[in-house]
């Protein structure tokens, strides 16, 4: 049978995206993007929705690209492999250098590609060529961010300038304080629902993570306290649909991340006014809670396996940067080794005695060390 007596693919996609055959006909992106999200990456194959939406975003902005660039690339019929390697490597500098985006953000971008990738890959053998050269776009090199978290009496200023008195200032403290007792990611804790609590001994929290992971975190006393008392007398009623929410806004709605971080700018700014290193760039108002948590642990003695089970990191790796030293640790180190090294006979001696005039006396030096 020739190319003209075979029956056309081009109309029935589906039936392309389910068996990847020997049919090479050309693929559409219209039709790659629907094999990315209906069935790669659909929610019942446990995408998270946070990473469905974040490639949507990717697939967008290439759209808003390609409108002033390469507009003949929009229309739908337009075939996938037209988009190559080198089409992705502009429009990711044009992300870094027209729209400031940090090299992290550039790496989720090109994510979205690899994806893409992959799922081209299972399901067209002849786009295998083309699948891999989306797989081998490189990565960014990001700078290493250094992760800021509190001091114990930067915490309490934080806890202290929260006005309780009132019905949103009492659910902040409890949100606020729930973050540094749990670890919790944002998300975690706006998607906190009551059936998630446990107030009784032994009080815990369940927190549903990235990849549709669940863990179970312990409450201290005074958390439980708290929540309880907030549950009793300080939550707002919710609008229909939000019921089994544990943080409500003023709007009856449940909390949203935005909305999270919006209260925990204010209060952290308001603690700055008298603690005004709480303005250093590295802390992030919501963030810094589970860097703080994290930090605490390892200060504490607690072992990475024990943390990264609390905080549910899927890589050790992730977990594995808390071993950097707090400062306040750092500086009771250096004061150990001054208040050592203060007590060696010849340290003052050695603090003069800097010139030599031969090896030997260099030897010497170094050893009166």
């Amino acid at each position: 049978m020739n190319d003209q007596s075979r029956p056309s693919a081009a109309g029935s996609g589906r039936a392309g995206r389910g068996g990847g055959g020997g049919d090479a006909r050309p693929v559409t992106l219209a039709e790659a993007l629907g094999v990315l999200f209906e069935q790669d990456l659909h929610p019942a194959t446990g995408t998270s929705r946070h990473t469905i939406d974040s490639y949507k975003t990717t697939f967008r902005l290439l759209v808003r690209f390609l409108e002033h660039r390469r507009p003949e690339l929009l229309p739908p019929s337009t075939p996938v492999e037209r988009f190559d390697a080198s089409l992705i490597e502009a429009f990711l500098r044009y992300l870094r250098q027209e729209r400031g985006c940090s090299p992290a953000t550039i790496n989720v971008r090109r994510a979205a590609f690899g994806s893409l990738g992959r799922a081209l890959q299972r399901r067209y053998p002849h786009l295998t060529a083309y699948s891999h050269s989306l797989l081998a776009i490189r990565s960014r090199k990001a700078p290493e961010v250094l992760v800021g978290y509190f001091e114990l009496r930067e915490l309490e200023a934080i806890f202290k300038a929260i006005d309780s008195s009132t019905v949103d200032g009492f659910r902040d403290l409890c949100m606020l304080r729930c973050l540094y007792n749990t670890g919790a990611r944002a998300s975690e804790l706006c998607g906190l629902r009551l059936s998630d609590l446990r107030l009784c001994e032994p009080a815990h929290v369940v927190l549903h993570g990235k990849g549709g992971k669940s863990r179970t975190v312990p409450l201290w006393s005074v958390t439980t306290d708290l929540l309880r008392a907030y549950l009793k007398a300080a939550r707002r009623t919710p609008k229909a649909g939000h019921e089994d929410f544990v943080f409500i806004g003023r709007r009856g709605n449940a909390l949203t991340r935005q909305g999270l971080y919006k209260i925990a700018r204010l209060h952290l700014q308001a603690a700055a006014r008298k603690l005004p290193q709480l303005l250093r760039p590295e802390l992030h108002p919501v963030c810094s809670f589970r860097h703080t948590t994290a930090t605490h642990l390892w200060m504490a003695g607690v072992s990475l396996p024990e943390i990264q089970d609390i905080l549910g990191h899927v890589r050790p790796e992730t977990t594995m940067r808390y071993r950097a030293l707090s400062l306040e640790r750092k500086r009771h180190a250096l004061d150990r080794l001054l208040a050592l090294r203060s007590n060696k006979p010849h340290w003052a001696v050695a603090q003069t005695a800097l010139e030599w005039t031969n090896s030997q006396q260099a030897i010497d030096w170094l050893e009166r060390l």
